[in-house]
Order: C-alpha cells, then sequence, then structure tokens
C-alpha cells in the first residue's frame, strides 16, 4: 500500500514538472544551456556504509529532466535549474553477506544460492550550472526524495520470509527519505551546444530505517 501511494505521488511529481517544463520551454536557445532539459544515463555503483559490506559493484540507470528558474546565460555564466530524478540500481550480495543472513536464519534461507539488492530513488534536486562555453560545462546538485531499499533471495521460498528490520540481507523490503548530493561535466555535441554528453559523480545517502545505506553512482549518459 506505502508502495504503491508513493508511485503514485513520483507520477503526478514527474507530470507536474513536465507540465511546466512544457510552458517554459518554447523552443531551443541554441546555446549549451536551455531553458529546459532532459537526461538518461546509464550508472556504475558501489555501495558504501553498513551496505558496503553487503553487496557488490553493480550497474544501474538514471533519468530526469527540469526546468530554468533563472536567466539563461548565452555563452558564460551561471543557470539555476529544478530537476525531478529517477535512480536504480541493482547490486549483486556478497559472498559473506549471503552466508551470514544463512547462518541467522537458517530455516528459511538454507536453500538461498546467491542475492541480490536493489535500490530506487526519486529526488527533486536543483542545480547550479556553470557555462564556460557553449560546448563545456560544470554543475552541482543536491536534494532529497524517497528512497527504496530491496532484497531479493534466488533459490528460497518468498512465502516463507520474514521481514526484519535489521541491516543485514534480510531486511526485504524499506521505504524511507533520502538525501542526494552530486556534480559533474556537460560536454557539447553540436555547434550549438544542444545536445550534451555529461557525465556526473552522486552520492544518495538514505534516511530512517535505510541509514545504513549510502550509494555512489557513477554516470555517464545524453542531456538535451
Amino acid at each position: 500500500m506505502i508502495y504503491r501511494k508513493v508511485s503514485r505521488s513520483v507520477v503526478r511529481v514527474f507530470a507536474t514538472l513536465l507540465c511546466l517544463a512544457g510552458v517554459h520551454c518554447p523552443g531551443q536557445e541554441g546555446r549549451q544551456d536551455h531553458t529546459c532539459t532532459v537526461d538518461g544515463s546509464g550508472s556504475f555503483a558501489v555501495a558504501k556504509g553498513q551496505d558496503g559490506h553487503n553487496f557488490e559493484s553493480g550497474w544501474g540507470v538514471r533519468t530526469g529532466g527540469g526546468f530554468a528558474f533563472t536567466p539563461i546565460p548565452r555563452r558564460q555564466g551561471f543557470s539555476g535549474y529544478l530537476t525531478a530524478n529517477y535512480m536504480y540500481e541493482q547490486l549483486g550480495a556478497t559472498t559473506a553477506a549471503l552466508n551470514n543472513a544463512k547462518m541467522l536464519n537458517p530455516t528459511q534461507l538454507s536453500t538461498a544460492t546467491s542475492a541480490r539488492g536493489s535500490f530506487s530513488a526519486v529526488t527533486i534536486d536543483p542545480i547550479v550550472r556553470f557555462a564556460v562555453s557553449r560546448r563545456l560545462g560544470f554543475y552541482g546538485s543536491g536534494g532529497f526524495g524517497w528512497f527504496r531499499r530491496g532484497v531479493v533471495f534466488n533459490g528460497a521460498n518468498p512465502a516463507n520470509l520474514i521481514q526484519s528490520s535489521s541491516t543485514s540481507l534480510d531486511r526485504l523490503a524499506s521505504n524511507s527519505g533520502a538525501f542526494d548530493l552530486g556534480g559533474g561535466a556537460n560536454i557539447g555535441m553540436t555547434r550549438n551546444g544542444g545536445l550534451m554528453i555529461f557525465t556526473e559523480i552522486r552520492l544518495y545517502k538514505g534516511a530512517a530505517i535505510n541509514s545504513g545505506t549510502k550509494l555512489l553512482p557513477l554516470s555517464v549518459g545524453v542531456r538535451w
């Protein structure tokens, strides 16, 4: 029930931002920073914090979009954007963490052959960009939003698993708030800088029940 409510809220947030972006984006201005922005990327992530002992590195995706709330510089200077972003990462569990979970819960996990964690986040992130030229810019951002941590055991019967509040693998699913902080560079691929390749590093820090989870994704993707 909580997951469905959060999902509906996420859809509403993105719909609102898309509507606002439509109002603020009558057209592209022929320079790197536009009145609206959308992006998508693949990412390589590592887990830190307490979950750094539970999971190996893994792969995922990140996408987002938003609009400018400051004037846009034509060549150089600062600009501000408000964006909504979605992140999903999937990481395999370490052998040590799986063996520890099986030892703590042999009745339910004795048949488990492997485990993986899935991490999702939807955040609202103000972004400050600095355009060095039409083809090169740097940016930093930070924000907050919703975070979900889930664990799936392969070879175990999910109907028999009992949800735990511990920081080990047997906490099957948990939702909380989250904070994120990151930055990167935009490199224009056209003369007017409309299409860009970007690289970014970001830190996600779960709150409350997910306070033991930190994710550090490195993303490379395309931005407009």
